[in-house]
């Protein structure tokens, strides 16, 4: 996908193609880490308690594969960095 940015993005459409956990850790790398990520509403995280103390990203990847919606949306992958969320500053910063 190809924005007005002229940077090669791609989109992760979790519910088009369900996530394995060695894609949902590249995500967490690339975005910086399981806070990033994490849809603190989901009702696993929040009886986990992840929203203020998050797992470690292999525990978050098993749990996030079998249950994409704990990963909040869009994602959106762009070389070595994903942008988790809508963060209109960080797409700004696309490409600075």
């Amino acid at each position: 996908m190809r924005k007005q940015t002229g940077l090669e993005l791609d989109e992760v459409n979790y519910a088009k193609e369900p996530l394995d956990e060695a894609t949902v850790k590249s995500i967490v790398a690339k975005a910086g880490g399981v806070a990033a990520v994490i849809n603190a509403r989901h009702a696993t995280a929040k009886e986990r308690g992840w929203g203020t103390s998050p797992p470690d990203a292999a525990t978050f990847a098993k749990a996030a594969a079998a249950e994409p919606n704990l990963l909040r949306r869009p994602i959106v992958i762009a070389g070595k960095q994903a942008i988790v969320g809508f963060n209109k500053t960080a797409y700004a910063k696309l490409g600075k």
